[in-house]
């Protein structure tokens, strides 16, 4: 049925870094319960294979937000496909999804150890602008699909990609995409509790990272419409702390505009956004 089908953008987290840091060997499985790299890949291709399964007209892209910038896994790019078509031009074979997302992956990893060693964040935002781009343009071919992202992330939140973010959660609000969140690190993430709430979509923590099928197959395999009829985890709290402008730290208490609204977390004389003078009491 048409009206059942659905797609879903999943971003990955491949912050080589922030896995490396979360890696088994460097803390205490026993207690923590993390898993590597490879085996969260497990655990994410059993999740595709049954989202897959549940409609054959069902759609699926993935997205990496790794060190310094973002790129689709699947399904590939123009330029990329034309790179592996002539490097196997002789050797014409049926590729499948697994084999298709793993190679990609592989050869993600070797472009960032090419890379600048002094960055180490993530590039969430362009990840998650890349997600809404690619929903809007498979809307307009269909526009019966029901999409919706799921984020895994192991990175910490990153103060001066606040605005772009609070962007993206805001346009996919108005367009009623939802946003589900798979936290696999050892703090939650502010950015993504505040996607999860606007969006209507779910934030989850897995307390046992090697049970992580059962986490994805029993939370994020149904779609919006289903999901109404299931009791899900729902948020006790969010923190909907903002990051200040001018420094692009975590506020608790900071200085409005009364004007666009920019938020510092110390005083000025003038707004550095659009130049509004301040009065000098406080």
């Amino acid at each position: 049925d048409e009206d059942d089908t659905s797609l879903l953008v999943i971003v990955l987290d491949c912050n080589i870094y922030s896995w490396g840091t979360s890696s088994p060997p460097l803390i205490n499985t026993s207690k923590n319960n993390y898993i590597g790299f490879s085996k969260f890949l497990e655990h994410v291709m059993v999740f595709i294979n049954a989202y897959l399964m549940l409609n054959q007209e069902n759609q699926i892209a993935l997205i990496s937000s790794k060190i310094g910038q973002s790129s689709f896994i699947f399904p590939e790019t123009v330029e990329q496909l034309e790179q592996e078509e002539t490097q196997t031009e002789n050797n014409i074979q049926n590729i499948t999804l697994q084999s298709q997302i793993l190679k990609r992956l592989q050869k993600i990893n070797i472009e960032v150890n090419n890379d600048q060693q002094d960055i180490i964040n993530s590039s969430f935002s362009a990840a998650l602008s890349m997600a809404l781009c690619y929903i809007n343009r498979i809307r307009k071919e269909s526009p019966n699909l029901k999409p919706r992202i799921l984020v895994f992330n192991i990175s910490p939140d990153v103060s001066s990609q606040y605005i772009s973010v609070m962007n993206c959660i805001f346009s996919a609000q108005k367009q009623s995409i939802p946003v589900d969140s798979c936290i696999l690190s050892q703090t939650d993430s502010t950015f993504l509790q505040q996607a999860s709430h606007l969006t209507n979509g779910i934030y989850l923590k897995p307390h046992k990272q090697e049970l992580l099928s059962q986490y994805l197959l029993t939370t994020f395999l149904l779609d919006t419409q289903s999901r109404k009829s299931l009791a899900y985890p729902n948020l006790k709290s969010v923190d909907y702390r903002a990051s200040c402008f001018c420094h692009k730290k975590i506020v608790d208490i900071g200085f409005v505009c009364s004007v666009c609204l920019s938020i510092f977390c110390n005083h000025f004389s003038s707004c550095s956004t659009c130049g509004t003078k301040f009065s000098l009491k406080i």
